[in-house]
């Protein structure tokens, strides 16, 4: 059963997408909070996985909200929901390193496929937005100068190919002959040893320096 957070403070909004997200299979709503401040304190007493967070809230932000969350529970997967499209917006988004960023205009059956997607592979980018994110990285401020010269193993960038792909883990492993272990010992080595906050970082910085083809992301994004 995945354990999910959201944090809106339009009440109705949020009401109504936890009432939705209860109809999905093996997804429960543990956690509703109206901004950043309530949403850590809440954070603090109840275990979740998943955290659908708004950026316009009042008291702390999305922004703040994010920042904080990281730091102090990095194993939570960040999923941005909001009516905010601005490229400037997401890029500030994902510097922060969040999981997924979706508009509130999302069909329900693609955010369903979008928080499962978050648990298996750590990231999901809404499909509309394959322009915003070509543009992102078309912008030469937009680097990944934080991060060391990079040196992925063949079988690093064996998984990281398939999971743009919109393999899961388990298909993954029956196309290169190994467990389902192994391929999540993999993703999370990728992550730790090159410093990466997430996938969808290591999968950016692998289209940003043309390690990989930008066609294979717009196909999942």
């Amino acid at each position: 059963m995945l354990r999910i957070a959201i944090a809106d403070d339009h009440t109705l909004f949020r009401r109504s997408l936890a009432l939705l997200i209860g109809t999905f299979e093996q997804m429960k709503v543990v956690i509703e909070a109206g901004n950043g401040i309530e949403l850590i304190k809440k954070l603090d007493l109840t275990e979740v996985e998943i955290l659908l967070l708004d950026l316009q809230m009042p008291e702390l932000n999305g922004f703040e909200a994010c920042k904080k969350i990281k730091e102090l529970y990095p194993d939570i997967k960040i999923l941005i929901l909001t009516q905010m499209n601005e490229t400037e917006t997401i890029k500030k988004a994902i510097a922060l390193g969040v999981n997924g960023y979706f508009t509130k205009n999302t069909p329900p059956k693609e955010l369903k496929d979008a928080i499962w997607k978050l648990q298996d592979d750590g990231f999901y980018f809404e499909n509309s937005l394959t322009s915003v994110i070509k543009e992102i990285l078309d912008n030469q401020s937009f680097k990944f100068d934080t991060y060391k010269e990079v040196k992925f193993t063949t079988r690093e960038l064996e998984i990281i190919k398939f999971t743009v792909k919109g393999l899961k883990a388990r298909e993954i492993a029956q196309k290169l002959f190994i467990s389902t272990k192994t391929v999540n010992s993999h993703k999370q080595n990728i992550q730790q040893k090159y410093g990466f906050e997430t996938m969808m970082s290591a999968i950016l910085y692998c289209i940003y320096h043309k390690i990989i083809d930008l066609n294979c992301l717009e196909e999942n994004i």
